[in-house]
């Protein structure tokens, strides 16, 4: 087993309609499981220009207007990864017009209904916490 370690990241709940972006992760840690977009924060980088860039390199789409919306605990024990992940929330819809691709660590990208998200996190494919997150961040993203 590799050393622990602990992980800056940022994640972004993104929507359209009743439906939130999510991405499959392709890599450890939490490969297989559906999870907002998002990754490592790099050294210097303010935290919504690192989610803003997460968004852009795992999905193709270019994103302004994030908020902050809360702090998450992400663990991995199996590999020994603890992730501390600030959760923005873009501000606005994300246009029909705009059209995600797979990039960077994604397998794959989907829109996928909100009231889906009760279903597979009984079936355990989205990352720890996911469905109460999106529903902060709808919440956020209707004020």
């Amino acid at each position: 087993m590799t050393k622990p370690s602990i992980i800056l990241g940022v994640s972004t709940c993104l929507f359209r309609g009743g439906a939130i972006l999510l991405v499959e992760r392709a890599k450890p840690p939490f490969a297989g499981l559906l999870s907002l977009p998002g990754g490592r924060v790099e050294f210097g980088e303010r935290l919504s220009e690192a989610a803003a860039r997460e968004v852009r390199e795992e999905t193709g789409l270019t994103v302004g207007d994030l908020s902050f919306l809360q702090m998450h605990e992400a663990i991995d024990a199996g590999a020994g990864v603890h992730a501390v992940i600030a959760v923005h929330v873009l501000r606005s819809s994300i246009g029909d017009a705009a059209i995600p691709a797979a990039g960077d660590d994604a397998a794959r990208v989907l829109f996928v209904p909100l009231t889906d998200l009760p279903a597979l996190e009984a079936e355990g494919r989205l990352t720890d916490g996911l469905a109460d997150i999106a529903a902060a961040g709808l919440a956020a993203y209707q004020r």
